[in-house]
Protein backbone atom coordinates (compact mmCIF):
# COMPACT_ATOMS: atom_id res chain seq x y z
CA UNK A 1 0.00 0.00 0.00
CA UNK A 2 1.28 3.37 -1.11
CA UNK A 3 1.21 6.10 1.35
CA UNK A 4 0.84 10.01 1.04
CA UNK A 5 0.63 12.25 3.92
CA UNK A 6 -0.11 15.73 3.39
CA UNK A 7 1.23 18.54 5.75
CA UNK A 8 0.80 21.98 5.32
CA UNK A 9 -0.86 24.74 7.80
CA UNK A 10 -4.33 25.51 7.68
CA UNK A 11 -5.44 26.63 4.86
CA UNK A 12 -3.03 25.48 2.41
CA UNK A 13 -5.19 23.37 0.18
CA UNK A 14 -4.50 19.85 1.59
CA UNK A 15 -7.87 19.33 0.86
CA UNK A 16 -8.30 20.00 -2.71
CA UNK A 17 -4.87 18.60 -3.23
CA UNK A 18 -5.75 15.39 -1.72
CA UNK A 19 -9.05 15.26 -3.99
CA UNK A 20 -6.96 15.91 -7.68
CA UNK A 21 -4.17 13.40 -6.27
CA UNK A 22 -7.43 10.85 -5.22
CA UNK A 23 -8.45 10.98 -8.82
CA UNK A 24 -5.90 10.75 -10.65
CA UNK A 25 -4.91 7.34 -8.83
CA UNK A 26 -8.53 6.47 -9.60
CA UNK A 27 -8.05 7.21 -13.57
CA UNK A 28 -5.31 4.80 -13.44
CA UNK A 29 -7.51 1.71 -11.90
CA UNK A 30 -6.19 2.52 -7.75
CA UNK A 31 -8.45 2.06 -4.73
CA UNK A 32 -8.15 5.17 -3.06
CA UNK A 33 -8.67 5.61 0.86
CA UNK A 34 -8.05 8.92 2.70
CA UNK A 35 -7.49 9.34 6.00
CA UNK A 36 -8.53 13.04 7.52
CA UNK A 37 -8.05 14.43 10.34
CA UNK A 38 -9.92 17.25 11.68
CA UNK A 39 -9.81 18.94 15.37
CA UNK A 40 -13.30 20.32 15.07
CA UNK A 41 -16.49 18.52 16.10
CA UNK A 42 -18.01 18.75 12.52
CA UNK A 43 -15.68 17.38 9.41
CA UNK A 44 -15.92 19.37 6.57
CA UNK A 45 -13.32 18.10 4.72
CA UNK A 46 -14.42 14.28 5.39
CA UNK A 47 -17.94 15.23 4.31
CA UNK A 48 -16.52 17.22 1.22
CA UNK A 49 -14.28 14.23 -0.01
CA UNK A 50 -16.96 12.02 0.85
CA UNK A 51 -18.82 13.50 -1.94
CA UNK A 52 -16.41 12.53 -4.53
CA UNK A 53 -17.42 8.72 -3.99
CA UNK A 54 -14.05 7.82 -2.46
CA UNK A 55 -13.86 5.59 1.21
CA UNK A 56 -13.35 7.92 3.51
CA UNK A 57 -12.57 7.49 7.33
CA UNK A 58 -12.27 10.76 9.59
CA UNK A 59 -10.31 10.63 13.27
CA UNK A 60 -12.23 13.92 14.56
CA UNK A 61 -11.28 15.86 17.70
CA UNK A 62 -7.91 15.21 18.20
CA UNK A 63 -4.50 15.16 16.47
CA UNK A 64 -3.12 12.21 14.68
CA UNK A 65 0.01 12.83 15.65
CA UNK A 66 -0.49 13.28 19.58
CA UNK A 67 -3.46 13.01 21.63
CA UNK A 68 -4.63 10.39 18.79
CA UNK A 69 -1.74 8.27 18.11
CA UNK A 70 -3.37 5.13 19.30
CA UNK A 71 -6.82 5.63 17.18
CA UNK A 72 -4.07 6.42 14.35
CA UNK A 73 -2.56 3.16 14.09
CA UNK A 74 -5.58 1.23 14.71
CA UNK A 75 -7.68 3.09 11.82
CA UNK A 76 -4.90 2.00 10.04
CA UNK A 77 -5.12 -2.01 10.49
CA UNK A 78 -9.12 -1.68 9.81
CA UNK A 79 -8.50 0.53 6.62
CA UNK A 80 -6.22 -2.10 5.57
CA UNK A 81 -8.76 -4.94 6.43
CA UNK A 82 -12.34 -3.60 5.52
CA UNK A 83 -10.74 -1.61 2.62
CA UNK A 84 -7.37 -3.12 1.23
CA UNK A 85 -6.27 -0.01 -0.81
CA UNK A 86 -3.68 0.35 -3.42
CA UNK A 87 -2.94 4.05 -1.88
CA UNK A 88 -3.82 5.61 1.00
CA UNK A 89 -3.96 9.61 1.60
CA UNK A 90 -3.55 11.24 5.01
CA UNK A 91 -4.71 14.47 5.66
CA UNK A 92 -3.30 15.57 9.21
CA UNK A 93 -5.24 19.24 10.79
CA UNK A 94 -2.83 21.93 9.80
CA UNK A 95 -1.57 21.77 12.88
CA UNK A 96 0.16 18.39 13.19
CA UNK A 97 3.97 17.25 12.42
CA UNK A 98 3.22 14.89 9.41
CA UNK A 99 6.95 13.81 10.33
CA UNK A 100 5.33 12.75 13.81
CA UNK A 101 2.72 10.86 11.49
CA UNK A 102 5.20 9.03 9.66
CA UNK A 103 6.59 7.60 12.77
CA UNK A 104 3.76 6.45 14.57
CA UNK A 105 2.42 4.27 11.60
CA UNK A 106 6.19 3.07 11.06
CA UNK A 107 5.52 -0.61 12.74
CA UNK A 108 2.65 -0.99 10.62
CA UNK A 109 3.29 -0.26 6.92
CA UNK A 110 6.57 -0.27 4.92
CA UNK A 111 8.01 2.71 5.25
CA UNK A 112 9.54 2.58 1.65
CA UNK A 113 6.23 3.44 0.61
CA UNK A 114 5.71 6.24 2.88
CA UNK A 115 5.82 9.83 1.12
CA UNK A 116 5.08 13.59 3.13
CA UNK A 117 4.37 15.85 0.66
CA UNK A 118 4.71 19.39 2.19
CA UNK A 119 2.69 22.14 1.34
CA UNK A 120 3.19 25.56 1.53
CA UNK A 121 0.23 28.14 0.92
CA UNK A 122 2.30 30.72 -1.53
CA UNK A 123 -0.49 33.25 -0.92
CA UNK A 124 -0.04 33.47 3.11
CA UNK A 125 3.34 32.94 3.03
CA UNK A 126 4.12 36.36 3.87
CA UNK A 127 2.03 36.32 7.21
CA UNK A 128 2.58 32.80 7.93
CA UNK A 129 6.53 33.38 7.49
CA UNK A 130 6.44 36.22 10.11
CA UNK A 131 4.21 34.95 12.86
CA UNK A 132 4.41 31.01 12.64
CA UNK A 133 8.14 31.01 10.50
CA UNK A 134 9.08 28.41 13.15
CA UNK A 135 6.66 26.07 13.20
CA UNK A 136 6.32 25.98 9.38
CA UNK A 137 9.96 25.04 9.43
CA UNK A 138 9.16 21.85 11.73
CA UNK A 139 5.89 20.73 9.72
CA UNK A 140 8.14 21.12 6.60
CA UNK A 141 11.32 20.28 6.74
CA UNK A 142 11.23 16.73 6.79
CA UNK A 143 9.07 16.41 3.66
CA UNK A 144 10.32 14.17 0.80
CA UNK A 145 8.86 16.35 -1.65
CA UNK A 146 7.33 20.03 -1.15
CA UNK A 147 4.69 21.77 -2.95
CA UNK A 148 3.97 25.37 -3.40
CA UNK A 149 0.18 25.67 -3.62
CA UNK A 150 -1.85 28.27 -4.50
CA UNK A 151 0.62 29.96 -7.15
CA UNK A 152 -2.33 31.37 -9.31
CA UNK A 153 -2.96 33.74 -6.27
CA UNK A 154 0.37 35.57 -6.59
CA UNK A 155 3.03 36.82 -9.02
CA UNK A 156 6.14 35.02 -9.40
CA UNK A 157 8.66 36.89 -7.09
CA UNK A 158 6.00 35.66 -4.12
CA UNK A 159 7.16 32.31 -5.47
CA UNK A 160 10.71 32.53 -5.87
CA UNK A 161 10.43 34.00 -1.98
CA UNK A 162 8.77 31.23 -1.17
CA UNK A 163 10.95 28.45 -3.11
CA UNK A 164 14.20 30.01 -1.90
CA UNK A 165 12.84 30.00 1.80
CA UNK A 166 11.98 26.29 1.24
CA UNK A 167 15.36 25.27 -0.30
CA UNK A 168 16.91 26.55 2.24
CA UNK A 169 15.35 24.75 5.59
CA UNK A 170 14.77 21.22 2.69
CA UNK A 171 18.27 21.38 1.12
CA UNK A 172 17.71 18.73 -1.89
CA UNK A 173 14.21 18.33 -1.78
CA UNK A 174 12.32 18.75 -4.89
CA UNK A 175 10.05 21.17 -4.90
CA UNK A 176 6.84 21.96 -7.39
CA UNK A 177 4.98 24.71 -7.83
CA UNK A 178 1.32 24.23 -8.30
CA UNK A 179 -2.53 25.26 -8.12
CA UNK A 180 -4.97 22.42 -6.31
CA UNK A 181 -7.66 25.63 -7.97
CA UNK A 182 -6.77 25.51 -11.31
CA UNK A 183 -4.20 22.35 -11.93
CA UNK A 184 -1.76 24.36 -12.88
CA UNK A 185 1.77 22.42 -12.62
CA UNK A 186 0.12 19.35 -10.88
CA UNK A 187 0.85 17.00 -13.74
CA UNK A 188 4.56 17.49 -13.36
CA UNK A 189 4.62 17.50 -10.01
CA UNK A 190 2.38 14.39 -9.41
CA UNK A 191 4.40 12.50 -11.57
CA UNK A 192 7.58 13.31 -10.53
CA UNK A 193 6.46 12.78 -6.25
CA UNK A 194 3.74 10.18 -6.75
CA UNK A 195 4.20 6.40 -7.48
CA UNK A 196 2.34 6.37 -10.75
Amino acid sequence: MIIHIMGGFLGSGKTTLVMRIAETYIAKGKKVAVLVNEMGEIGVDGATINGDGLNTVELAEGCICCSLSGSLQSTMRDIERSIDPDVLLIEPTGLALPHKVKEIIRGTVDEDEVTIIGICDAYRFPVLREKKEDFLRMQLSKADVLWINKIDAVDFENVFEVSAWLRDICPGVPVFMVSGKTGEGLDAALKASLFI
